[in-house]
């Protein structure tokens, strides 16, 4: 029996319990990677290939590059993308994203946890965060999507929901793709801007986070807000 033919039989009897039971959740890390990783293997056995997985830590594997898990599988290029590929998606659908009524915004780190979804976006979005007066957060709103510039984030729609809301201080937050965090002319341009328009209307501005990959970047922390504004 081919090597395919045998990575297809082990599929299957996972398969079969599956239909009995009609329950993912009683599936073992084995029967879960033999299903995912079906489609990918054909030039070795499927289930020893998972048992090497399941031998070092799934864990583990979530921190290897696509090179070092073909080397450490024997998988070729194509394997090895898309095997990284699905390690990529589950530690994305592991962000959890607390609920608002849940959080209180004291330190830049407390920003950060209400926005882990941005790490992942190809494109700039600019967020505004609401609180009221014990520094809750009571609102979250995305108010532009597009390279950060006055043109887009215009005081009218940045603070319309903070208004609408009845806020007592706003926290605006945007994300990097490229993954450098330090701040653009256009960043502090914008959030000057802000800050006056904030002022004029009573809504105090803390802060404004650019999230980037793996850090952040706090304009209050750093010192700009209070230097230049």
């Amino acid at each position: 029996m081919s090597i395919s033919m045998l990575n297809k039989s082990a599929v299957k009897e996972t398969m079969n319990f599956y239909l009995r039971t009609c329950d993912s959740g009683h599936l073992s890390e084995k029967d879960l990677l033999l299903v995912i990783l079906e489609p990918i293997v054909q030039n070795r056995s499927v289930s020893s290939l998972v048992d090497d997985i399941l031998h070092r830590g799934i864990a583990y594997l979530g921190t290897l590059t696509e090179h070092e898990l073909s080397v450490l599988f024997n998988l070729d290029e194509e394997q090895g993308f898309q095997l990284m590929s699905i390690f990529e998606l589950c530690r994305r659908m592991n962000v959890v994203v607390p609920k608002l009524e849940d959080v209180v915004i004291r330190t830049p780190h407390d920003v950060l946890k209400v926005l882990q979804d941005l790490k992942f976006l190809d494109r700039e979005h600019f967020v505004s965060l609401y609180l009221n007066t014990k520094n809750r957060l009571i609102g979250r709103e995305t108010i532009s999507i597009g390279s950060l510039n006055a043109s887009i984030v215009h005081p009218r729609e940045a603070f319309k929901g903070a208004i609408r809301r009845g806020a007592a201080s706003i926290i605006f937050a945007h994300n990097h793709p490229s993954g450098i965090v330090d701040p653009s002319p256009e960043d502090i341009s914008v959030t000057e801007r802000l800050m006056e328009v904030g002022k004029l209307i009573g809504i105090e501005v803390l802060d404004h986070v650019i999230v980037g990959r793996d850090n952040y970047y706090s304009l209050k922390g750093e010192g700009l807000l209070h230097e230049r504004l």
